[in-house]
């Protein structure tokens, strides 16, 4: 079965669903389709979400809709950075108020549910399995994990943003196989760190250091909301609230090192806790629920973020030191940026995706130098391989 629309989301993740939401105010008459790996049900790794978010969830339309979700708060962050002291943050000095530890999960339905309610279809547990160029436009083979209702007529799906919505809910339609395709005259990839349909078509990886976490999840009380990161000789700790309950903490290394130190050994992971002084004596009283878990970190970009009717946006486009606490807020303010570039291609107008491709690169580049100022700021350790190719880039 074949169904049109004009454009296809590939990942419901914060990017994608900014995408759909900054679409639907900018363009309705556009059709849109979300395709979601997940169904929202899998662990995702918190992030702690700066007051700064506020404005653009103000314009994305969600700001009472993140409200209602009551994340846990955030009062700012601690670092023991540059020297053993530990040194606070506090958000309370900032004119937006107080930041969020969040709730990955439920943060990431909540977006793509509104995007939903607007008039966006969203498949969800669906895998892209091939894509070709076809004409004018994109031919998507789609895996789903379940059925779905089928779609009605492209020109009924635009009618209302009532009618689209009903689109996944409504019982009395034909079901769809397992197996389908999708026409789209546009597709934008969203689909993180993969970044599946870019590097399929042409955009090669361009990887800046091999930065990679082993988490471990706790079972425990905090008296404090701060988050912490703590340097060590071999790189440097996270640790952070959960939403629900409990703490999250991650030794940051680079991939050898993490692989030297044999870190997946929870004996290992833990005696590279005890070497540190604040993440040790906070982590005291807590109780581990898994054995460490490793999560690539890598900073990265595509050589390229624009195609023949198609562009990568969030972490599929560019990639964030965690350090930078910048994932979540640079998947939205990119996601924005995304569907504007979308709207003038749809006008004839493809200044807008050289413009996306102009501001995305100029916004990497000064990443680049921020995150060298931030590591050039720890000497403690001159033979350590980690902090050395850190301040071989700051001298750069």
């Amino acid at each position: 079965m074949l169904f049109h629309y004009d454009i296809a989301i590939l990942g419901g993740g914060p990017a994608g669903s900014a995408v759909a939401l900054s679409l639907r105010k900018l363009a309705p008459e556009l059709s849109i389709v979300i395709i979601e790996s997940s169904a929202y049900d899998r662990q995702r790794i918190g992030e702690t979400l700066p007051p700064t978010v506020q404005p653009l969830l103000k314009q994305l339309g969600v700001w009472e809709s993140f409200l209602a979700e009551a994340h846990l708060p955030a009062y700012g962050t601690c670092a023991a950075w540059g020297s053993e002291q530990l040194e606070n943050n506090e958000f309370l000095y900032s004119q937006h108020g107080r930041g969020w530890h969040l709730d990955r999960k439920r943060f990431d339905a909540m977006l793509a549910r509104e995007a939903e309610r607007r008039g966006v279809v969203l498949l969800t547990s669906s895998t892209l399995t091939h894509s070709k160029r076809i004409g004018d436009e994109w031919n998507l083979a789609v895996r789903a994990e379940r059925t779905f209702p089928s779609t009605k007529s492209h020109e009924e799906n635009t009618k209302t943003e009532k009618d689209e919505s009903a689109f996944l809910r409504e019982p009395s339609c034909d079901f769809v196989e397992n197996s389908f395709s999708i026409s789209a005259k546009f597709v934008v990839d969203a689909t993180g760190k993969t970044a599946v349909f870019a590097t399929r078509h042409g955009a090669r990886k361009q990887l800046f250091d091999q930065l990679l976490g082993a988490f471990v999840f706790f079972n425990c009380d905090a008296a404090d909301t701060f988050t912490m990161v703590e340097a060590c000789e071999d790189g440097w700790w996270y640790s952070a609230l959960l939403p629900e309950a409990g703490m999250v903490a991650a030794w940051m290394s680079d991939a050898d090192v993490t692989k030297q130190r044999n870190v997946k050994d929870p004996a290992c992971w833990f005696g590279q806790l005890q070497k540190t002084t604040h993440t040790k004596r906070r982590l005291l009283p807590a109780e581990p629920l898994n054995v460490p878990a490793l999560h690539a970190a890598a900073s990265h970009r595509l050589d390229r973020f624009t195609g023949d009717g198609w562009l990568a946006t969030g972490d599929a486009a560019t990639s964030f030191d965690p350090l930078s606490s910048q994932g979540v807020l640079k998947a939205l303010r990119t996601g924005v940026l995304a569907a504007y570039a979308v709207c003038d291609f749809f006008k004839g107008d493809l200044s807008g995706l050289q413009k996306y491709e102009q501001i995305i690169a100029r916004e990497f580049d000064a990443y680049l130098k921020t995150r060298a100022e931030v590591y050039g700021q720890e000497q403690r350790w001159p033979n350590s391989p980690f902090w050395e190719r850190r301040r071989s880039e700051y001298r750069l």
